[in-house]
């Protein structure tokens, strides 16, 4: 039997064995297998992530004579064939100098890894070689390919391309083998490479380039996300372009829209006359050593239209059993907002420009309604302008058990609202977030994020037992992460290191190693 474990540990350290690799010969021929109707495609340059990463030349050697050892380890009788490969990558009959494609058909019916093959037979030793391992069974010939099975995934191959299929839905991967037959048979001018998404994608810049589609969504989820949407909207047609590039300290994604859905876009038109230009004055108002940061800059009013077009939030506006006045409240925001606060620490508070604290005597109506709670809920007055709501019990709203307070009000005409009343309005003695090295970036802005990671690992010194600290300690000298909206087309987001000098990509594998 084949042992799943085994296979995922090959095929893991195998990835990474792409490190001595040389200039480029062949075409491009194998690229025609890519399915038509793929919802994401995501292309992977293996010379520059290899080139990046540190692992080509001698620097690389100790890594990836550590990654062949685990391979031998695994696959006992196999030394010599896994020696002759680390020396030379093309003996395994897989062309690594070529871009590796991963892709996911439409409603995410089946998953796929498509790489340019270079020798077959050297490709069918290498499988024969994994069959007696139990890794793979042994290679057969069918349907004009010749195929083999590991685990849940279907390998099929022909002098040109290697083609890997399963289904997430958890499927047979031996029934994959007519739709993997058909899309090797594929000419030049069929399949994903004859559309104008890929012509885009060969166009990008990055070491790594996705492109998906809001098709990718199976079919059950369609449903409930498309309430309150024409139903002429087309899946297929909203789509966005991610180009990812690992440089000197940091890694980068600009984020390309591509829509051409008319439906969708108009709804981001309409959102653009909601969304203005951030200012950036709320970065003035927390210290540097802020765990995170967001904020928009947003035309109340507008936005309440936007809302009530939409069927559904209409219906829970015109319905709410809340005796509150949403437009009015809506109304008075006009201008920057921010969101700021410690994650781990379980600390926030946000803040609105608003025209004026008229909206708040809305919020009187709620007593009654509280009074019927038995005072399991109270809605207390701390000043003209200021609330404090409070609950016996977090769970009766979905929160966390016990004594609950926030904090909401308007001073100096803005709107807070916050789960910790020392925050509101707390003095900033030093440096404070304009003074951060992404402070600058911010004015101008249609949406701007911040998370200081590197504060964020400091207070996780005394929150060492939550999950995420896990994934932060394994990555050493994060500094912050930053995601932007320029406008309705384009975002960017920048993870950095607090060594600008090294690829990041050098840094993550020394995590690992």
């Amino acid at each position: 039997m084949i042992q799943k474990k085994t296979i995922s540990v090959w095929m893991a350290c195998w990835t990474m064995l792409v490190g001595m690799m040389v200039s480029c010969t062949g075409g491009n021929e194998y690229e025609s297998a890519l399915p038509e109707d793929a919802a994401l495609v995501i292309s992977v340059n293996p010379v520059s992530i290899v080139d990046k990463s540190g692992l080509s030349g001698e620097t690389g050697k100790n890594a990836v004579q550590r990654l062949g050892d685990a391979l031998k380890s695994g696959m006992q009788g196999s030394g010599q064939l896994i020696d002759k490969i680390i020396e030379n990558p093309s003996e395994s009959g897989i062309d690594f100098r070529r871009n590796l494609y991963f892709f996911m058909e439409s409603q995410s019916i089946s998953a796929g890894m498509l790489a340019r093959v270079s020798d077959e037979g050297k490709l069918e030793e290498l499988f024969k070689a994994l069959s007696k391992q139990q890794i793979c069974s042994m290679p057969m010939e069918e349907n004009g390919c010749s195929w083999t099975v590991m685990g849940n995934v279907l390998a099929a191959y022909t002098s040109d391309a290697l083609l890997l299929l399963a289904d997430p839905n958890g499927g047979a991967p031996q029934d994959l083998l007519h739709t993997a037959s058909m899309l090797l048979r594929q000419g030049e001018k069929e399949g994903y490479r004859a559309t104008s998404d890929f012509v885009r994608m060969k166009s990008g810049n990055g070491d790594v380039i996705a492109l998906g589609t809001l098709d990718l969504i199976p079919g059950r989820y369609v449903t409930p996300m498309m309430m309150g949407i024409s139903g002429d909207m087309k899946m297929k047609d909203v789509k966005c372009m991610a180009e990812v590039t690992f440089g000197e300290g940091k890694m980068t994604v600009e984020f390309t829209d591509l829509t051409t859905d008319p439906v969708m876009k108009q709804m981001k038109d309409r959102q653009m006359q909601v969304f203005g230009k951030v200012t950036g004055k709320y970065l003035d108002f927390f210290p540097a050593n802020t765990g995170f940061w967001l904020s928009v800059n947003v035309d109340g009013k507008k936005a309440y239209e936007m809302l009530k077009e939409h069927p559904v939030f209409n219906n829970q506006l015109e319905n709410s059993m809340m005796p509150v006045d949403f437009e009015a409240i809506f109304s008075a925001l006009k201008g920057d907002m921010a969101i700021a606060g410690d994650l781990l620490a379980n600390k926030f508070i946000a803040y609105a420009d608003v025209t004026d604290n008229g909206f708040l005597q809305t919020f009187e109506d709620l007593k009654p309604l509280l009074l019927l709670t038995g005072g399991q809920m109270k809605l207390i007055n701390r000043g003209t302008s200021a609330y404090e709501f409070w609950m016996m019990d977090g769970s009766m709203l979905g929160m966390r058990p016990g004594s609950l307070s926030f904090w909401f009000g308007v001073s100096d005409g803005k709107f807070y609202f916050t789960n910790d009343s020392r925050l509101v309005d707390a003095s900033v003695e030093g440096l404070s977030l304009r003074d951060c090295p992404w402070g600058k970036e911010v004015k101008g802005k249609r949406c701007f994020y911040a998370m200081n990671l590197a504060a964020l690992l400091e207070t996780g010194q005394s929150f060492p037992d939550r999950p995420e600290m896990e994934a932060l300690r394994f990555v050493k000298g994060l500094d912050y992460l930053v995601i932007e909206s320029v406008d309705a087309e384009k975002s960017r987001m920048e993870l950095v290191m607090k060594d600008k000098k090294q690829n990041i990509l050098r840094v993550l594998l020394s995590s690992i190693n």
